[in-house]
């Protein structure tokens, strides 16, 4: 057929379906906005359906930029496979509701998780009579008795958990998961692929909210689930049936913010250490809460899993523990900003009482070490000496 002699309207929808020959080899991968795919043959395209050969036919299925992605992360990570999803919080449902929940095996997760996984959790066993029971993920004694309660297919937990910064030996954790028959999942986020890799440690799955530190600009929402092959695929049935796969533009910009995670997570950490230090000798402060702090319940722990960093979080309290005096900070921060999460290229702080936590009762928080004096600092690449000097600025009005 002469496409010079088809009408406009068809020349015109089919224009500019693939780039011209030539054009060298990109240095930034491309980006495949396409949902569908066209093949020579249907054959060929029956064998991609049936996994006989690779290849994309629908977006739900997997895009190239996607693709891209968790071969970029499976390789971060030091494992076989990843699957991207649309945020953390669905990588973490498809993860744990694929290797437990759904199978009817019984969970053990860690209790200061962050807020919005253990709503998640608790709905679960609302609603769908899920046996997940929570423990004090450094207290081992407590967490092997948990899983010899009962069978148990899952044992959760967090690198660094959300708020309050406690830090989980992977390794024994591993040891007592694998004894117990039991698989280990391990929500890396506050530490990134910088600071460690938890499969290397024995973790069975490594889940990252990539939304944070390694898309890094405030801009993507998205997760990842990176484990075995036969996770992979898993996952990847989760992402077709349940349709929480990662767009490909999503994926491009993850791309885009990965290649600087090094270099960011670093100089947050570095800054992070001084604003810690900082903290501890401010008389408004109470108790500061960092994994670099030689006082830290896990600092030796943190120094030799993480290999001299220790995240880019620190978590303080006022020393008036009240929900008026925490406000008054947050609306004297002039640099950072007030908001709700953690990574960014900028500075904010987060009040988990009233966002992260707030779905927990109050008296549960305040078991838990979660006062309403608690506040989150993620902090940024600004420069550290304007960071300290608009913490304390906050700090003069409480």
């Amino acid at each position: 057929m002469d496409r010079r002699e088809l009408g406009a309207g068809t020349r015109l929808v089919r224009a500019a379906r693939s780039l011209p020959p030539g054009h060298g080899e990109p240095v930034v991968p491309a980006l495949v906005q396409s949902v569908a795919f066209d093949y020579g043959s249907a054959a060929e395209q029956d064998a991609v359906f049936g996994n006989e050969r690779p290849g994309f036919v629908y977006g739900r299925y997997g895009t190239p930029t996607t693709a891209a992605l968790e071969q970029a992360l499976a390789e971060l990570e030091g494992v076989e496979a990843a699957v991207c999803f649309v945020s953390g919080m669905a990588a973490i449902s498809a993860a744990v509701d694929a290797c437990a929940i759904s199978r009817g095996a019984r969970v053990v997760a860690q209790e200061d998780c962050y807020g919005q996984t253990r709503a998640l959790f608790e709905r679960w066993t609302r609603e769908r009579g899920a046996d997940i029971t929570f423990v004090d993920a450094t207290d081992h004694a407590a967490v092997e008795r948990a899983l010899a309660a009962k069978p148990t297919g899952l044992l959760y937990v967090e690198a660094i958990a959300n708020p309050f910064l406690r830090v989980t030996d992977v390794a024994a954790l591993a040891k007592l998961a694998r004894a117990k028959g039991a698989a280990l999942a391990v929500d890396a986020t506050f530490a990134t692929p910088i600071l460690f890799r938890p499969a290397s440690l024995g973790a069975t799955m490594v889940i990252h909210s990539l939304t944070k530190y390694v898309n890094g600009h405030g801009d993507v929402m998205g997760g990842v689930v990176a484990g075995s092959e036969e996770l992979r695929r898993a996952m990847r049935d989760r992402t077709i049936l349940d349709g929480a796969y990662l767009p490909p533009h999503e994926a491009w910009l993850t791309i885009r913010g990965l290649r600087t995670l090094a270099l960011r997570v670093r100089r947050q950490c570095e800054s992070a250490l001084a604003i810690a230090r900082h903290l501890v000798e401010h008389a408004k402060v109470a108790r500061v809460r960092y994994p670099g702090l030689p006082d830290h319940p896990q600092h030796d722990l943190a120094t030799r899993q993480f290999g001299g960093l220790f995240g880019a979080v620190v978590s303080f309290v006022l020393r008036e523990e009240s929900r008026d005096a925490a406000f008054r900070f947050l609306d004297g921060l002039e640099l950072a900003a007030s908001a709700t999460t953690v990574g960014d290229l900028f500075t904010e702080v987060l009040y988990p009482p009233i966002s992260s936590h707030r779905r927990l009762p109050a008296d549960e928080r305040r078991r838990m070490g979660i006062s309403d004096g608690l506040l989150r600092i993620s902090v940024g690449i600004e420069d550290t000496q304007d960071l300290i000097a608009d913490i304390d600025n906050a700090l003069t009005r409480v």
